[in-house]
This record gives C-alpha cells, structure tokens and sequence, in this order.
C-alpha cells in the first residue's frame, strides 16, 4: 500500500512540473511592429487585417501587436520607447520588426521632399547627408533601448525603399541609399546586433507597389515585403513558409465606396 501511495505521488510531482512547461512551450511567439506609416500598413484601408505585419503573423501563426504611426521620424519611435505600455510590449516580444527613417527628411515640411529631390538632382547629396546624420545616434538609441528592455528579442530592421516618384526617382534613390547607410554603419560597429531585412532591394525591380499617394506600399506592395521578412524568419530559423498566406486581401484607396458598403453589409 505504501508503495502504492509512493508510485502515486511521484506521478503528481512529474505533472505538477510538467504541465506548466508544456503550456509555455505552446505559448505562440510575439511579433511587435514599431515605427512609421509603413509599419501601421498605411496605403491599404484594411490595414489591421492586411498589412504585411498582419500577414508575417498569419503565415507563422505569431500573436500580432502594431505600433506603427503615421508619420513618424526616428526621433519620434525614439521618444516613444520611453512610454511603459509600448516597452511593455517590447518586452513580451519575440521578434519586433522596425520601419523608420524615410519620414526623417519626408514630413519637415511640405517643401521638404521637392526641395531634397531638387538639391540631389543637382549633384549635392549634402542635405540627406546632415539628415543621415542626424537621424544616426537617435536610431542607435532606439535599438539601445529595445535590447536593455528585452535582450533576447530577434530585431529586424527594413530598409527603406524608394517610392519612385515618376520626376524625381533618380533623386529619392540616392537619398534612400544614404539614409539606408545608417543601418549597414550600425552593424558594422555593434555586429548581430539586428538583422536587415532588404526591402530596397526586394521591390527595386517591382512596379505597381505603392498606393495612389505614390508612398505608401499597396496590397501587392505588403505582400512583396511580407515574402521577405519571412525568407529573413526561415533562414533565422523562426520560421517554415516563406510563401505568405493572405487571409485578407488588401483594399487601395480606389476601392474606398466599394469598401464602405462591404462594411456597412457586414456590420
């Protein structure tokens, strides 16, 4: 009998330890968006549903939170990480993706980004050049505060692509090369610090991938950078597919009277 009891016991000590440890092995992992306009999924109106974030976790079954906000510099996602409920965030993530740096010399002013475009056509780089470098130590500080925050988080930076505005392409491109410098000159200096995720690169040969405000990236264009986080997550091992799976399709804003009545049929 007291063996019995023994035998008993020791099989409710097993699972007592075990099952906590199962639990949290099924806990899915985290994927947090933090930065700009692109990162919120501007461009498409359905954005919570369709955005390549969305996307990114739908393929990889992640719990999704997005902080992404329109308009925003580095200065600002930098001042932002100073709030408790957004580093709250950071610290339960698994992966956080970054999209930042193009509003920089992009929302200054109205001027700005015909004046950027002007000044580059004419062979002075100087002007994207200074906001490079202005921008550089507040971007150290962002990735300086997500690692005290959570060391353990696999970072993933895009580049910033060009829009391609029919006039001044040539222009905006030498201005994305600069500013995308800030990134390669971190990790040469702090090496696996994060990864880059090479959006430039992914829509360089692309056409029809931006909204009709000829910035923002459309539905095709958050499937492009989708399809490349997720070639990022399966070479990092975090992931298996690198085919995105779209349960939402996205919706552009030439389809806005069509998408508000689809709404209004479905509320």
């Amino acid at each position: 009998m007291k063996k019995a009891i023994s035998v008993i016991l020791s099989v409710i000590i097993v699972i007592s330890f075990t099952v906590p440890c199962f639990a949290q092995e099924s806990e899915k992992p985290t994927y947090l968006l933090l930065g700009d306009s692109i990162a919120k999924g501007s461009g498409i109106l359905n954005s919570d549903e369709a955005c390549f974030g969305r996307i990114v976790a739908d393929t990889n079954g992640y719990d999704y939170i997005n902080r992404g906000i329109d308009g925003y510099t580095t200065a600002d996602l930098d001042s932002l990480l100073d709030r408790q409920d957004v580093i709250s965030d950071v610290r339960k993530a698994d992966i956080i993706s970054i999209s930042i740096g193009g509003n920089d010399f992009l929302t200054k002013n109205v001027l700005n980004p015909l004046l950027t475009a002007i000044t580059l056509t004419f062979g002075n780089s100087d002007l994207c050049r200074r906001t490079a470098d202005r921008s550089y130590p507040l971007f150290c500080s962002v990735i300086e505060k997500i690692k005290e925050a959570n060391p353990d988080a696999v970072i993933l930076v895009q580049t910033i692509y060009n829009p391609k505005y029919p006039v001044f392409r040539y222009a905006l491109n030498k201005a994305v090369q600069i500013l995308n410098e800030n990134y390669t000159k971190y990790l040469e200096e702090n090496p696996d610090a994060f990864v880059l995720v090479d959006v430039y690169k992914a829509l360089e040969n692309e056409s029809f991938y931006t909204a009709l405000d000829t910035i923002h990236p459309n539905a095709k264009g958050n499937v492009l950078i989708a399809r490349e986080i997720l070639k990022t997550l399966v070479s990092l091992g975090l992931g298996t597919e690198t085919e995105p799976v779209v349960y939402h399709q996205g919706v552009s804003e030439i389809a806005l009277p069509v998408y508000w009545i689809y709404k209004l049929l479905i509320r």
